[in-house]
């Protein structure tokens, strides 16, 4: 009796170990999934973030770039040492972070790396060759007609002062020499320095057209470098 006694409760306690066991194995191996998810998720987070960060990184370098291209001609050459070394470096950062762009994204960094690479090599060409004054008052009337005199230009015309030299572009544009840009580029500056000037006192309206205005501007000029790009590898 005693024996059947000690034979049962040995079996209870074995089942008794079973039941424990298997129970701290399903913690176990549950505690291990979740650690797995948790550094799976981590890893997610940080390509998303990565990616994200880029795409911040561009953004700002886009940003930044069409600022100094907006600036007048007079601030760009005070300036161009510094703006210079400003490029180089983003566009290295962005370089960095390359890979963790959408496809879309590089496509839109490289096409920006190419235009503002020709807009440095105008600006590296203009310092050491200074436009002539004479020449540059007579580019202004020349594209700007009645806004030649760009420091008159007011909040209420300066909507019309972009209508007029980007008419004046669009007509004359394809038989413009690489110096001839360089002179309607200096003008566009300053154009762009004068809204500055004045534009918290410029309609909205008269705002968003004059940005379509300067994006075509900016895809004729990059065209017309493209094209001289060509001729020089022809000859």
């Amino acid at each position: 009796m005693d024996k059947i006694k000690s034979t049962t409760r040995y079996i209870a306690l074995l089942f008794l170990g079973l039941v424990l066991w298997n129970c701290e194995g399903r913690r176990e191996l549950e505690e291990t999934r979740e650690i797995v998810r948790d550094i799976e998720e981590a890893d997610t987070i940080s390509v998303v973030r990565t990616g994200d960060a880029a795409e911040q990184e561009l953004e700002e370098f886009r940003a930044w770039l069409n600022r100094q291209a907006d600036k007048g001609d007079t601030a760009i050459r005070r300036e161009w040492p510094e703006i210079r070394e400003e490029l180089r470096r983003k566009n290295a950062q962005l370089e960095e972070q390359f890979d963790s762009l959408s496809a879309e994204s590089k496509e839109e960094f490289r096409d920006l790396q190419a235009r503002y690479k020709r807009w440095e090599e105008r600006q590296e060409r203009r310092q050491q060759l200074p436009l002539q004054p004479a020449l540059a008052a007579e580019w202004q009337e020349r594209l700007l007609g009645e806004y030649g005199n760009i420091s008159d230009i007011q909040p209420e015309n300066i909507r019309e002062a972009y209508l007029t030299f980007m008419g004046t572009v669009r007509t004359k544009r394809r038989n413009w020499t690489q110096e001839d840009w360089d002179y309607v580029d200096y003008v566009y500056s300053e154009l762009n320095q004068r809204r500055r000037e004045i534009q918290n006192q410029v309609r909205t309206a008269d705002k968003l057209k004059i940005r379509t205005l300067q994006a075509e501007y900016l895809a004729l000029e990059g065209s017309a470098d493209t094209q001289d790009m060509l001729r020089e590898v022809e000859e």
